[in-house]
């Protein structure tokens, strides 16, 4: 233990201690990972993995332009094919730090994602410090990496998390003994790393809100609620995973991974806790939050979760919340849960169109457009589209619209309507992510998000 609470020390950093001992870190070696990827070309064209927030991002930009072409960055410009590659260049600068001579050593063996690319490129990367004066630029924006830290607990509700979940749930045994550190950037975007350093540190790797960084703490509620899932969702699995180990003989017979699960990538029992985390989220937003319009903050991570293989989540996160209007401790909903999950399991199939995804661009009738499916349909009196504009096989250009009154099949498997548009060769998509509206089967379940058809007029 002495020796985890050492390394932790010799990270430069700028940590505050939160509730129930979370601690706060924009470490000097991570943030130095995180600005070398954002110099590299894929990290300035690319729009999700860099957060581009002016003036810091703009600062390191401007500060950074003398050694825009050090071979460093040629070295570590990876694509998003390379993502355990650039998420593991990014993550494991946190087993990093400064010696008294300033070059960076490894302070121990936490490697992310398998592949080595910090010690790989170690030479360059301490030529690129010296040579950039990254140290002085990070010194020098203290206060503002402090300011962040300051607020970060009260605007992601840290405190009301532990609450909540400390109300609905046991503590685990071990906790006193488990040191747990946020680690941030203004620069992480589209992340949420969660890794277990070693038994006794885990470290999540979450992005940011643009809130946050400016220092807009007090506006935009649903914002600063859809931020705090990535934080939430991590607290929570130190509650849901204890309890499903207990019902981990149960929960293997009762959920059905071929039933629940489209290739999330989450094997057995995880799968199951990744269903219970995010449930639990929309528990915590509709008690905590009352006035806020939290059903449609739900709907939009149910449709983002079913994006990652959790198929039925809007299903499995309305029984949850049903059985906790009788029971209000996690323990007691698991019983009747998985009675649930095992019964209904035979009906969870995800709904597909049919000849969906067409290699060739097909001549189509706007006034008569005409999209079939693989199963029955809710039969909807408006439906929302996206379509994506294609000039000479490029896409130029996208836009969501909403069609009114389709007419449905009697056994809402095929639906007509009238597309207006002016694109004349167009991708048509049936996925809005963050919308209440979408394609469901009579089951409840989201058609395939990832189908669609190319049309020309």
């Amino acid at each position: 233990m002495k020796k985890i609470i050492l390394i932790i020390t010799l990270i430069l950093s700028v940590s505050l201690t939160a509730q129930k001992d979370v601690k706060i870190e924009l470490p000097e070696s991570y943030e130095l990972g995180n600005i070398i990827l954002a110099l590299t070309e894929y990290g300035k064209t690319d729009p999700y993995d860099v957060q581009k927030i002016p003036p810091y991002y703009d600062e390191i930009m401007s500060y950074f332009e003398p050694v825009k072409d050090h071979p460093l960055l040629k070295k570590v410009n990876y694509s998003r094919k390379d993502w355990k590659k650039f998420l593991g260049f990014r993550t494991d600068f946190y087993a990093f730090s400064f010696d008294e001579s300033g070059l960076l050593k490894r302070d121990f063996p936490f490697n992310s994602f398998g592949p080595k690319e910090v010690d790989e490129n170690l030479e360059l990367i301490n030529d690129f410090v010296k040579k950039s004066n990254y140290r002085t630029f990070y010194k020098n924006h203290q206060q503002f990496y402090n300011t962040i830290i300051s607020n970060y607990k009260e605007y992601y509700y840290i405190n009301d998390t532990y609450a909540f979940l400390d109300k609905i749930a046991a503590r685990p045994a071990n906790e006193g003994d488990k040191k747990y550190v946020i680690a941030i950037s203004p620069l992480v975007g589209g992340q949420n790393c969660h890794r277990d350093i070693n038994s006794s540190l885990t470290v999540d790797f979450p992005d940011i809100g643009q809130d946050l960084i400016l220092g807009n703490l007090k506006n935009n509620i649903a914002r600063r609620l859809l931020d705090n899932h990535t934080v939430f969702s991590e607290i929570d699995h130190g509650y849901v995973n204890p309890v499903s180990d207990q019902y981990s003989k149960e929960i293997t017979e009762s959920f059905s991974l071929a039933k629940w699960d489209k290739k999330s990538g989450y094997p057995g029992i995880s799968s199951f806790n990744e269903y219970m985390t995010w449930a639990v989220y929309d528990l915590f937003i509709k008690e905590k939050f009352p006035k806020e319009k939290t059903d449609s903050l739900s709907a939009i991570y149910h449709k983002v979760n079913i994006r990652r293989g959790f198929i039925a989540q809007n299903l499995f996160s309305e029984k949850v919340a049903e059985l906790y209007k009788k029971e209000k401790k996690l323990e007691k909903l698991y019983v009747p849960l998985l009675k649930w999950t095992k019964k209904i399991g035979n009906k969870i199939s995800q709904p597909s169109v049919v000849n969906a995804n067409n290699k060739d661009f097909e001549k189509a009738d706007l006034n008569n457009i005409v999209v079939q499916f693989t199963e029955p349909m809710k039969k909807t009196q408006t439906l929302q589209l996206r379509l994506f504009e294609y000039v000479d096989g490029k896409e130029t250009g996208n836009t969501i619209i909403t069609v009114k009154n389709p007419v449905w099949s009697k056994d809402g498997k095929q639906v007509k309507f009238k597309l207006e548009t002016t694109y004349r060769n167009f991708e048509m998509r049936f996925y809005v992510w963050n919308s209440m509206a979408g394609f469901y089967s009579q089951q409840g379940v989201l058609l395939n998000p990832d189908n669609y058809l190319l049309l020309a007029s």
